[in-house]
C-alpha cells in the first residue's frame, strides 16, 4: 500500500484533471487527451493484437508500431514534469526497499476508461511499463466488502461453455493447464478445483451453491453496443448462444456463499467499455459483486488464454497478490513470442486496495461460526498494544445509570440554521452530529473532517493511512469530548476534540466499518469486516467484549442504558446482545445485508435497514415488529430523531425518507443525486443531516407535521 503510485483522471475545463497520490508526494496538472481519436485507433489496435500473436517473427514487429504509439501518446500526455518526476522518484523508493511500485489507475471519465492503459509505453524507461509494473483499474463502488483472506483450501469453480454456432476453442488444453498449475496446492489440501458439470446458465447457477472462492470461466464474450453493456455467451440446452449480459452475471453469481473473491474472465471483450459509460465493461460491472476480477480487453488467442492462466495461478499458488499474478501472465506472454501484443490483452479491476487476496501461507485453525464468543484465544496478538486480553463482562461501571440528559456542557446551541449544503469534495462515507449542534464530523476517502454547520468551513481535518483507506464511521462522545472514527486501515481511533490530538488507537483483523461511544463515554463499541463486534475500555485500551458473527459487523449501537448493544450484520441478520453477559437476547431477520442499525434515545425501539430495500422498527420489551417501510434501492442509512417520534432512513438510489416512528407513515421526503451513505437528526431535531456520493452534506429543515 506505501508504494502505490495513484492516477486519479477526471473530467476538467481545457482537458482532462490528472491527480497523483504517490510514495513521494502529491501532485495535479491538466492533460490534453485526445480520447476520441485513441477510440477511433481501437480497431485497427485489435486486428494488430491478434495478427502479432499469429503472424511470423518480424511482421509482429512491423504490427506493434500502432501499439507504440498509442502507448507513446498516453504515456505522454498523463507523465508530465513533475509527474514524471514523481513516478521516477517513487519507483526509486520502492527499488530501495525491495518492493515493486504499483500503478493504480482511478479514472472517473468514461472516455478515458475505454482507453487500453496497459499499453503505457516510454523507450527511455524500458518500454511498456506494465511489463514493469503490476496496473491495476480501480473501481470505486461504496459496496458491502466482506473479508478477503480465506481459509484453505482454496475454492475455484471453472466452467467451459462453448455454444456449437461460435468458434471452437482449446478448452481442454485450458483445463488441463489449470489442474497442472494447480496440482501441487491440490495435492497439499491447499487448493480444490471443481468443475460445472455442463454449459448452461442453469448449470452455473446449481454450481455455486457449492461454494467457491474463484469462478474462472472459459469460453466467449461479446460487448452490446446498443445496450453498453458487456455480456457473456452461454450455451443453451441444445447447444446454441444464449449470451447473459453482465449485470445479470453479476446477480447470478451472488448467489454464491461465500460470493467469490476473484472471477477470471478468459473470453474476449470482457474488459471493453463504451466511451459514454464508466461501468459497460463486464468486468467493471462485476465490481459490484466480487472485488476483483480479471478480463481481456481484446479477443485473445486460445495459445494466449492457457499461457495466461498457467502463469495467473502460478502466480497465486506462490502467494503473489492478485496484480503481480496478472504482470507475471503478462510476461508469460511476452516470453513466448516476445513481438507479440497479447500480453497488453489482460486487465485487472478491483474495488479493494489490497491485493493479496488469499493468503494460502499461513492457514488458519478452522473454527465454525459462533454468536458469542466466551473465550478469547490467548495467543491472538493484539494490534493496537502487542498484547492480549481474556474476555471479561463490562465491568458494573458500565451498567451504572444513564444521564437521562445530555451535561450541561452539550446542551445543544439555540437558534442554529445549518448551511443547507456543505460541499466536502469527496464521497461522503459516514456523518456525525455533535452533541451541541454547532458541528458535524465527515469521513471519506483519507479524511476525517469537523465542520462549522452555520459557516460549512471545516475547522479541523486529519489524513489517514494510504490513498484507498477510507473513514467508515464517526461518533462523538455525548459530552462532544471526544471523536471515534473506524477506517479500512483495520483500526479504531480516538481523538480529543478540544485539542485535535490522536487519543488512542485500537486494532482489528480487517476492515472497521462501525463506531459507538456509550453514554459514559468510557467505553466504544466497534464492528469490523473480521466479523466481530467488541467494546473496548478507553482508559485501559483493553477489550473487554468480543461478539463473533458469521459475517461481517457493519454497524453498531449502545442501548441509551449502555445495558444492550445493537449490531448488523451482513450474514442478513440484527442482534441484541447483553453487554454484562455476552449472550445474545434477539434477532432481526432481513433478506439480504444489515447495513446500519439505530436505538430510539427512550430505549423503547430500535430500526435496521438493509440492502433488502427496507427498514424494520421493533420494541424493545418483547422484540415484536411494529411496521416496516420500503424504498426502490438497498438502504444505506437509518436513524431516529432526538424525541424518538421519527425515523429517517437514506437509500443507495438517493432518496431520503422521514417517517412517524410509531406507524411507518410518510412524513417528508427528499433526494440526492446519488446514493445516501449516511444521516442524523440535529439535536433540537428542527434539520435532517444527508450525505454520500454526490459529496454534499445536505441539511434540509423539517416541516411542521404531526408526529
Amino acid at each position: 500500500m506505501a508504494f502505490d503510485f495513484v492516477l486519479e483522471m477526471s473530467e476538467a475545463a481545457g482537458g482532462y484533471s490528472i491527480e497523483v497520490s504517490s510514495p513521494c508526494g502529491e501532485d495535479r496538472t491538466t492533460a490534453a487527451i485526445d480520447a476520441h481519436e485513441l477510440l477511433f485507433r481501437l480497431p485497427s489496435l485489435q486486428a494488430a493484437v491478434l495478427g502479432s500473436a499469429t503472424r511470423a517473427r518480424g511482421v509482429g514487429t512491423e504490427l506493434e508500431a500502432p501499439a507504440r504509439q498509442v502507448g507513446d501518446m498516453l504515456y505522454d500526455a498523463v507523465f508530465q514534469n513533475s509527474i514524471k518526476a514523481l513516478y521516477l522518484s517513487s519507483r526509486q523508493k520502492a527499488q530501495e526497499h525491495g518492493q515493486r511500485l504499483r500503478l493504480v489507475l482511478r479514472v472517473r471519465s468514461p472516455e478515458l476508461a475505454a482507453l487500453p492503459w496497459e499499453l503505457l509505453h516510454d523507450a527511455k524507461l524500458g518500454g511498456y511499463l506494465c511489463l514493469h509494473h503490476p496496473i491495476i483499474r480501480y473501481v470505486e463502488i461504496l459496496e458491502p466488502a466482506a473479508p478477503l483472506a480465506v481459509e484453505p483450501p482454496l475454492r475455484i469453480l471453472g466452467m467451459v461453455s462453448l455454444p456449437g454456432s461460435l468458434g471452437a476453442l482449446d478448452a481442454e488444453a485450458e483445463r488441463a493447464s489449470l489442474t497442472t498449475a494447480l496440482r501441487p496446492l491440490i495435492d497439499e489440501g491447499m487448493v480444490r478445483l471443481e468443475w460445472v458439470p455442463g454449459q448452461t446458465k442453469q448449470d452455473l447457477y446449481a454450481a455455486l451453491f457449492r461454494d467457491c472462492h474463484i469462478f474462472h470461466f472459459i469460453g466467449h464474450g461479446k460487448f452490446d453496443a446498443d445496450r453498453r453493456q458487456g455480456m457473456i455467451v452461454f450455451a443453451d440446452e441444445h447447444g446454441r448462444e444464449d449470451p447473459l449480459h453482465a449485470q445479470a452475471l453479476g446477480h447470478l453469481i451472488s448467489i454464491a456463499e461465500p460470493v467469490p473473491r476473484l472471477v477470471v474472465l478468459n473470453s474476449c471483450e470482457t474488459g471493453t467499455s463504451h466511451a459514454q459509460d464508466l461501468f459497460s465493461s463486464t468486468a467493471a460491472e462485476l465490481e459490484y459483486t466480487v472485488p476483483a476480477v480479471v478480463a481481456m480487453q481484446f479477443a485473445v488467442t486460445d495459445k494466449a488464454a492457457v499461457l495466461f492462466s498457467r502463469a495467473f495461478y502460478q502466480a497465486l499458488a506462490a502467494n503473489r497478490p492478485v496484480d503481480e499474478a496478472v504482470r507475471t501472465g503478462r510476461i508469460a506472454l511476452r516470453a513466448d513470442k516476445d513481438d507479440s501484443l497479447e500480453c497488453f490483452t489482460p486487465v485487472l479491476y478491483q474495488r479493494s486496495g489490497d491485493a493479496r487476496l488469499f493468503d494460502l501461507t499461513s492457514p488458519r485453525r478452522s473454527t465454525p461460526p459462533q454468536t458469542v464468543v466466551e473465550e478469547f484465544n490467548q495467543t491472538q496478538r493484539e494490534t493496537d498494544h502487542g498484547r492480549t486480553f481474556e474476555q471479561r463482562g463490562i465491568p458494573s461501571t458500565l451498567l451504572s445509570p444513564r444521564q437521562t440528559t445530555h451535561p450541561s456542557s452539550t446542551t445543544p446551541s439555540p437558534a442554529i440554521t445549518p448551511s443547507p449544503d456543505i460541499n466536502t469534495g469527496r464521497w461522503v462515507v459516514s456523518l456525525a452530529i455533535h452533541p451541541q449542534g454547532r458541528l458535524l464530523a465527515t469521513g471519506a476517502r483519507k479524511l476525517v473532517r469537523v465542520w462549522d454547520v452555520i459557516t460549512g468551513q471545516p475547522t479541523w481535518e486529519r489524513q489517514l493511512g494510504g490513498w484507498s483507506t477510507m473513514v467508515n464511521a464517526v461518533a462523538f462522545s455525548p459530552d462532544g469530548e471526544k471523536l471515534a472514527t473506524g477506517s479500512t486501515d483495520n483500526l479504531a481511533r480516538i481523538w480529543m476534540i478540544p485539542t485535535g490530538s490522536l487519543s488512542l488507537e485500537l486494532g482489528h483483523g480487517h476492515f472497521v466499518d462501525a463506531v459507538d461511544l456509550d453514554r459514559t463515554g468510557s467505553y466504544l463499541a466497534t464492528g469490523s469486516a473480521d466479523a466481530t463486534a467488541c467494546v473496548w475500555d478507553l482508559s485501559t485500551g483493553s477489550r473487554v467484549l468480543s461478539l463473533r458473527h458469521p459475517r461481517a459487523v457493519k454497524d453498531v449501537k449502545f442501548s441509551p442504558d449502555g445495558r444492550l448493544l445493537l449490531t448488523a450484520s451482513e450474514d442478513g441478520k440484527a442482534y441484541i446482545w447483553d453487554t454484562d453477559t455476552g449472550r445474545q437476547k434477539a434477532e432481526i431477520m432481513h433478506r439480504s445485508f444489515v447495513l446500519a442499525v439505530a436505538f430510539s434515545l427512550d430505549g423503547q425501539k430500535i430500526a435496521t435497514c438493509s440492502d433488502d430495500h427496507t427498514a424494520q422498527v421493533t420494541e424493545t420489551k418483547s422484540w415484536t415488529p411494529l411496521f416496516h417501510v420500503e424504498h426502490r434501492s438497498g438502504l444505506r442509512a437509518v436513524a431516529f430523531s432526538s424525541d424518538s417520534s421519527m425515523i429517517a432512513t437514506g437509500s443507495q438510489d438517493g432518496t431520503v425518507c422521514v417517517w412517524r416512528a410509531d406507524t411507518g407513515e410518510s412524513l417528508f421526503h427528499l433526494k440526492h443525486k446519488r446514493s445516501v451513505n449516511a444521516l442524523a437528526f440535529y439535536p433540537d431535531d428542527q434539520f435532517l443531516a444527508s450525505a454520500g456520493e454526490d459529496k454534499v452534506v445536505r441539511s434540509t429543515r423539517l416541516p411542521e407535521v404531526g408526529r
